[in-house]
């Protein structure tokens, strides 16, 4: 049952995030208008969601690990790095709370232009 309901919201979660990106190709931007509000509204749901199905506990383990992981995993993986980042700022581990939040990004960035560059030298 869990695992069908994670493949569920994943797959709802892929296609809401393929249908905020078709309404912005509209734009014909080079700014990535959709990720970043896809980013956004991944952020804003995941803190509604784990205030609701983790805090007062009103959902059942299989509808949180399918709405946090399943959905907001398929919208987009940024809700899990804000939300783990805004928890640990509320619990006070504000030097985790730091080196996490500054070296994600940067370090993401590092092994997505090595990746770039090792792909690239073995293809001809």
């Amino acid at each position: 049952m869990r695992i069908g309901l994670l493949i569920v919201f994943g797959a709802l979660g892929v296609f809401a995030r393929f249908g905020i990106d078709e309404l912005f190709l509209r734009l014909d931007s080079r700014f990535p208008w959709s990720t970043l509000w896809i980013n956004l509204l991944g952020s804003l749901l995941a803190g509604i969601f784990y205030v609701l199905g983790v805090e007062r506990g009103g959902w059942a383990p299989e509808l949180r690990t399918a709405v946090l992981v399943g959905f907001l995993g398929g919208f987009t993986t940024f809700s899990a790095y804000t939300l783990q980042s805004a928890r640990l700022f509320e619990e006070r581990y504000l030097g985790e709370m730091l080196v996490y939040f500054c070296l994600s990004p940067l370090l993401g960035l590092g092994a997505c232009l090595l990746g770039l560059k090792l792909a690239r030298g073995m293809l001809p």
